[in-house]
C-alpha cells in the first residue's frame, strides 16, 4: 500500500501513524483486511464507523447504535483469541451515549479548526508582525487573529475560497446515509 506504519518522525515528534495513513488504509479495505488477515467486513464497518465520527452531520443515535453493537458482537464471536482495544470498545459499546450526550455533532469536536488556526498563527507570525520584541510580535498576532475572526470580514471572499478549496470526497458506503440523518438545504 505505499505507507509507513509505526516509523518514527524526525525531531522525536511521534510516529508516522496519522489520520493520513488511516484513511489512505480505509480507502482499499479488501487489501488493508488482507495484509491484516481479518475479514474485509471488519475493516469496512470499521471504516464506515470512523467515517461517520468524522462527519459534520447530525448522526441518528438507535441507528448507530445498534449498528455498533451489531459489530461488537460479530466481533466477540469472530476473534474470541484478541480482546477488544479500549479505544474500539468504548466507540461500539458507548458510541450512542457519547452521541446523546453531545450538543452538537460529534464531527464537530475534532482538531481540524485547532489545527488551521495553528497554521495561520504561523502564518501572521512570520508575515505580519513586529519581530523586535516577543510583546510585539503576540501582540500583532493576537490583533491579527481578532481582525480575522470577525464574521463580517472572511465573507467579502467566501465565494472564492470555496471555489480553491479541497474537497473531501465521501466513499459510497452502503449504511452510511442510514447513519446520517440527511437533511435537504
Amino acid at each position: 500500500m505505499g505507507l509507513r506504519v509505526d516509523f518514527p518522525k524526525a525531531n522525536g515528534s511521534g510516529t508516522s501513524n496519522d489520520g493520513n495513513t488511516a484513511r489512505r488504509a480505509f480507502a482499499q479495505p479488501d487489501l488493508f483486511a488482507n495484509i491484516l488477515r481479518i475479514e474485509s467486513r471488519l475493516v469496512k464497518n470499521l471504516g464506515t464507523i470512523l467515517i461517520t465520527l468524522y462527519c459534520q452531520f447530525p448522526i441518528t443515535k438507535v441507528k448507530f447504535q445498534e449498528f455498533c453493537l451489531s459489530l461488537a458482537t460479530w466481533y466477540v464471536s469472530k476473534y474470541k483469541w484478541f480482546y477488544m482495544p479500549v479505544s474500539v470498545h468504548k466507540i461500539l459499546i458507548h458510541g450512542g451515549h457519547i452521541i446523546d450526550a453531545s450538543a452538537l455533532p460529534v464531527g464537530m469536536f475534532g482538531e481540524d479548526g485547532g489545527e488551521s488556526r495553528n497554521k495561520l498563527y504561523k502564518r501572521d507570525r512570520l508575515h505580519h508582525s513586529r519581530k523586535f520584541t516577543r510583546i510585539a510580535t503576540m501582540t500583532d498576532v493576537f490583533n491579527r487573529a481578532l481582525d480575522t475572526s470577525d464574521p463580517i470580514l472572511p465573507s467579502a471572499s467566501l465565494a472564492s475560497r470555496q471555489k480553491s478549496r479541497k474537497r473531501k470526497v465521501l466513499p459510497f458506503v452502503s449504511v452510511l446515509p442510514i447513519l446520517l440523518k440527511c437533511y435537504r438545504l
